[in-house]
């Protein structure tokens, strides 16, 4: 399996490669309408529609099946060099998208560093979406990425693998509400935390450079020799954490996919504190 030197490309070399054939540009934007006018020929990813519509929780994965029609129905092939971008920049859900596509088995993705904010910040266009033509996508699921609840309460008393919450460190430790009503707050025991909004740089809103990234997870004091899974509120900011870790070095951390919001409300599950 082909693996990219870096999950992330500059604005200015996805400016150069722009305009060929094999180039497929996604507008993962999360929470807003889809706009009319993108990079390229982009075209509008919905992490809540491309999901599972049975599934009780939100952007719940869907079949491969399913996602290899959705995409396939995007105009993307498996030969395609994917890029994804948000317009909020890296803070949210182009890395949800990233994982995603590498969860069926698309080697060939990257993220735009600083998403459209960097673009329109190097002075490049947009232009008009429109529809590409249909292509025929086929999946390759790897379980290796994505953790279930099973999975991760298993893990509290075996320690196989090294759980990296991604979630601001108040709601973490406990100390802060959750945002979802009704939710119980802290943490899965055992878990560290690397708040994702940490491994992005404020002045320009791209992703810290790896010497910085490397310091961040040093301070969780997390194991990182182990295999890692990445969790969050609801899975998606996770992809940051993801995203990161791939950049120095650790390619293939897993996600939980229900995160905290099955985690908290499962009957019996345990849940850590700060003060514990």
């Amino acid at each position: 399996m082909t693996t990219l030197a870096s999950a992330l490309i500059a604005p200015a070399d996805l400016a150069v490669i722009l305009d060929r054939p094999d180039v497929k540009i996604i507008d993962a934007t999360y929470g807003q309408p889809p706009a009319e006018v993108g990079i390229g020929q982009a075209v509008n990813f919905d992490i809540d529609l491309i999901a599972d519509p049975s599934a009780p929780l939100a952007h719940t994965i869907p079949s491969p099946e399913s996602f290899a029609q959705a995409v396939g129905n995007l105009g993307i092939g498996n030969d395609d060099h994917v890029m994804v971008y948000d317009h909020t920049g890296m803070a949210f859900a182009a890395a949800r998208v990233w994982w995603m596509f590498r969860l069926f088995g698309h080697t060939k993705v990257q993220v735009l560093n600083g998403g459209l904010p960097a673009w329109r910040r190097a002075g490049f266009d947009l232009q008009a979406k429109q529809a590409l033509p249909p292509k025929i996508y086929t999946a390759s699921y790897r379980p290796e990425l994505f953790k279930r609840y099973e999975d991760m309460l298993a893990n509290v008393s075996s320690g196989d693998f090294t759980v990296l919450d991604a979630r601001d460190p108040r709601r973490f430790s406990g100390s802060m509400a959750e945002p979802r009503p009704g939710m119980a707050a802290g943490h899965i025991p055992g878990s560290a935390n690397v708040f994702f909004g940490s491994l992005i740089n404020p002045a320009d809103g791209m992703l810290q450079p790896p010497a910085a990234l490397n310091a961040f997870f040093a301070d969780s004091q997390a194991d990182l020799s182990k295999p890692i899974t990445c969790s969050c509120g609801s899975g998606v900011t996770a992809g940051v954490v993801a995203l990161a870790l791939y950049e120095i070095g650790h390619t293939d951390a897993a996600i939980y996919g229900g995160s905290w919001s099955e985690w908290a409300n499962t009957p019996g599950a345990p849940v850590a504190t700060a003060k514990e």
